[in-house]
This record gives structure tokens, sequence and C-alpha cells, in this order.
């Protein structure tokens, strides 16, 4: 029963108990009761919620990151508490992301400081499929390099502690466009090429000449990739389509330490996703990857990505738009 709404208060004016009688201790005790029983009416014209302290909600789990173009997307398993049918409960009400820069080591830091940088409502950017809710960080910038944390708030304002897990992510160029590689042989040779550093002046560049990293050349009919130089290395990391035939280009999130080609020449095969490892004195290592897309007669397209930061393998890029539209697109765990 809940005596807030069913217990009926008597007033001091109309009520028969003979206060005066009653010594001063039992007028205190009296006077103890009545106050509660008003207190407890209090609670009769508000939220339930707001008559008890909730605990902090539970820490999200599964936190994770996408790589994009001046872009993070961070990604999160719902919370849900029992009976959970889709409403709102006040034990999670949104989630707080977090954010700060990130070195190699950092993770050994204990009481590391983070800066809130956005908040998700409990039944914003989800996908009921997957179990996620999503945040893009449109202010990450690529060459810079990020660690995310996830917390859960309910709706007393508790937050949870931050997700445990290490999240990092740098975001890297890559093409808006698909790229236009012309065998060597054939009537654009000057076109032939690709130099990955040349983002700056464009995602769909192709540098015509020695100064590429790569090149196209057909034989037979068949497009190879070859290395220009002893400093590009290049694998094929094999085949990532979906039921489409559309290109996952997620699908390879980092470069190899080693593992590549010894002869630099790599037959190219539509939907194949390769990794190329660029030396460059005294600048270092940088790391790229592209997709061949489609192949024509004489012509290779392509999509690429290039981590601009020396010595980071990290390659992962959303595919589709580069953001969710009705949901994550990908999941990347």
């Amino acid at each position: 029963m809940n005596l807030a709404k069913e217990m009926k208060f008597p007033s001091f004016s109309n009520s028969k108990i003979p206060l005066v009688g009653l010594p001063f201790s039992g007028r205190v005790l009296l006077l103890m009761v009545f106050t509660t029983l008003f207190l407890l009416a209090g609670c009769e014209t508000e939220d339930c919620v707001n008559c008890i302290e909730l605990p902090p909600p539970v820490v999200p789990t599964g936190v994770h990151s996408i790589s994009g173009d001046n872009l993070v997307i961070v990604q999160w398993y719902d919370i849900s508490y029992h009976p959970y049918d889709g409403n709102y409960n006040a034990n999670v009400e949104s989630y707080y992301i977090y954010r700060r820069y990130y070195e190699d080591g950092d993770e050994y830091i204990g009481n590391r400081e983070f800066v809130l940088i956005g908040e998700v409502p409990w039944n914003g950017n989800f996908d009921p499929t997957s179990g996620l809710h999503w945040f893009e960080d449109f202010d990450a910038e690529n060459g810079e390099r990020y660690e995310y944390a996830v917390a859960a708030v309910n709706s007393a304002g508790a937050e949870s502690a931050l997700s445990y897990e290490l999240v990092t992510d740098a975001p890297l160029f890559h093409s808006l466009s698909p790229v236009y590689l012309y065998g060597v042989e054939g009537d654009h040779p000057e076109w032939s090429g690709f130099d990955f550093s040349l983002m700056d002046y464009g995602h769909n560049e192709s540098y015509p000449g020695y100064n590429a990293d790569i090149e196209v050349h057909f034989q037979g009919g068949i497009p190879y990739v070859h290395s220009t130089r002893s400093a590009v290395l290049i694998q094929d990391f094999g085949v990532f389509t979906d039921g489409d035939g559309q290109v996952i280009f997620e699908g390879v999130s980092w470069a190899p330490a080693d593992g590549y080609s010894n002869t630099g020449v790599l037959e190219l095969i539509e939907g194949h996703i390769y990794v190329v490892e660029i030396s460059e004195y005294p600048y270092g290592t940088h790391y790229a990857k592209f997709a061949v897309t489609e192949i024509l007669d004489g012509v290779v397209e392509i999509i690429w990505a290039y981590q601009i930061i020396t010595g980071l393998p990290e390659l992962s890029v959303p595919g589709g738009d580069n953001k969710p539209v009705d949901g994550p697109e990908i999941i990347s765990l």
C-alpha cells in the first residue's frame, strides 16, 4: 500500500487527541509523527523517482571507435534495466561522451583527465539491430590521436564510472570520390601513378611520373600495381565485399608490421584491399591503403586512405558517406 496516497492525516485543530494533557515528551513524539506523515504526503504530487535515491548507472560496455576523415565515430552497447520494453527508464537517461589527447603509453597513467564533448539521449542515435548507440566527433582532426570514454547518467544526474575499454583513434585522410589510374602503356601514362602524400591538394589527385608511390601496368588486359621504389612496400590483403559486391573499406583497419610482397608487383582484383608502407627519409614511415572498386578497359578505379601520423599503422575509415544515416552502417569491434 502506498501510504503517501492512501493514509488520511488528522489536523491539530480537529484532532480529538488531548494534546494539552499529554506530557511534553509525548507532544514532541506526536509532533514528529505528524511531520513525517506530512513529508510523505508531499510525494503525492511528485514523480516517485524523486522520493528515492537512485544508485549510479552501470558502466557502458562495448565502447569502440571508427576512424574517418576529420571524424571519429564512437559506439557502445545500450544499457537496459529489467523490466525493459524500450520505454524511458530513470536508471539511464543519457550518455556522456568524453575525449582527451592521447600518446603511446598514456594507458598506464592513472586518473587521466577527460573533457566532456557530447551527450546522447537514452533513446537517441540507436540502432536496434546491433544494440549500439553512436556519437560522431566532427571536431576530431586528421593528424591527432585521441582517447575516448563513455559514461551513463541517470535521471538524478548521477554518472557511472567511465567505460573501461582503452579506446584510441586517429582520424585520417581518405578519398571522397574514386580515383582513376590508367595503365602506363595506355593513352594516359601521366595518370598511371598515385602519390598518397598529396592529400593536401585534393582527395582524388593522382600524380604523374616517377614521384608516385605506386603505378598501374596492364599486361594482357590484366592490371598490376607496381611499387615505384624500394622504400614503398605493398601487400594484397584479400577481398572485402558485402553481399551486394560493395567494398567494405573498413575491413582492413591496421597495416602489418611485416609481410609485404617481395617483388613489389601485385595483380589488381576488384573488391581487394591493398596496404602500402611508405618510408621517406628523414620524415619517417607512413601507411596507406587502397581498394579496387572497378576495373575497366585500360583503367582501374580505386578509393584510398592515408595516415599522416608517422609510424602509426591505423588505417580504419568508415564506408559509405562517412557517417550513419538511420543507424551505424558498420560495426568494428
